[in-house]
């Protein structure tokens, strides 16, 4: 039931490029700008997310917490659902849980 109620808030998320995430511990803002699909034996589809951050002297600064470019889209959207990251979508969407 619990996973079945997670599964529905992670396909809730529509990912598109454009859309703007911050990481909520660096402030460090990106942009999705290219979703690429990779098979693997074990999940069929996995896709990922190519991120531009905008300020990587940000970033630098917080080499504890390196940035990558390139996320996995379940873990960004787990990592949204969680509240690490804050998701602005190109098409007006949003995604805040309140707990």
């Amino acid at each position: 039931m619990i996973i079945k109620a997670l599964q529905l808030e992670l396909d809730n998320i529509k990912l598109a490029p454009g859309d703007v995430i911050i990481e909520k511990s660096t402030n460090a803002v990106g942009f999705l700008m290219n979703r690429t699909r990779r098979i693997d034996i074990v999940e069929d589809d996995i896709y990922f997310w190519e991120i531009m951050w905008a300020n990587e002297e940000l970033i630098s600064e917080f080499k504890e917490l390196p940035q990558s470019n390139i996320l996995e889209e379940e873990h960004l959207k787990l990592s949204i659902i969680l509240g690490i990251i804050k998701w602005q979508s190109i098409n007006g969407e949003t995604f805040e849980y309140d707990i």
